[in-house]
């Protein structure tokens, strides 16, 4: 190998088997990890909201109408389309209790959040209000058990054909 080769690679260690780990030392190192990435992305939000207000000063009159009515139809987009998918989630989680009819009469904006998503949590409360508890259980008494003995009791060869061999044995064809 060249020498560039052999200075690009690494070499892992295995830790040996007798060596132990200090799993609370590791849990709080990447507690630690998680709070600064969590920081991190805070900054990150909250610096993305102040660049849209600064493009948003600096906007024409025109361009300002043109990105509010452009919000306005994607808000109608949004809310057209997240009503039918409320209204499929509530059917599923209901599992069939409820009927359309129901769903018809709700006021079904309600269960979406601002971004367009469902209010899963909203939504849970609401069918657990609306529909009865799926019953448990019910014992139900077995049926009488089929007798497999029914039908023909003939030997016949699978894809046998009974006529066929009639018909052989009375000519004395084998």
């Amino acid at each position: 190998m060249s020498e560039s080769s052999t200075a690009t690679e690494t070499t892992t260690e295995v830790p040996e088997a007798t060596e132990t780990v200090d799993w609370k030392a590791e849990a709080e190192k990447w507690k630690t990890q998680s709070r600064k990435q969590e920081e991190r992305a805070k900054a990150n939000a909250t610096a993305a909201q102040e660049l849209k207000k600064l493009q948003a000063e600096r906007m024409t009159e025109a361009e300002k109408v043109a990105a509010e009515a452009e919000q306005r139809g994607r808000s109608a987009a949004f809310a057209e389309v997240g009503q039918r998918l409320v209204r499929a989630e509530f059917a599923a989680r209901s599992a069939g209790r409820i009927g359309a009819d129901v769903l018809d009469d709700l006021n079904l904006a309600k269960f979406l959040t601002e971004d367009g998503d469902v209010d899963t949590a909203a939504l849970d409360k609401a069918v657990a209000r609306l529909t009865p508890a799926p019953a448990e259980e019910q014992t139900r008494k077995p049926g009488p058990r089929p007798d497999l003995s029914q039908g023909s009791s003939s030997t016949m060869a699978l894809n046998g054909d009974p006529l066929l061999d009639d018909l052989k044995s009375k000519l004395g064809i084998a």
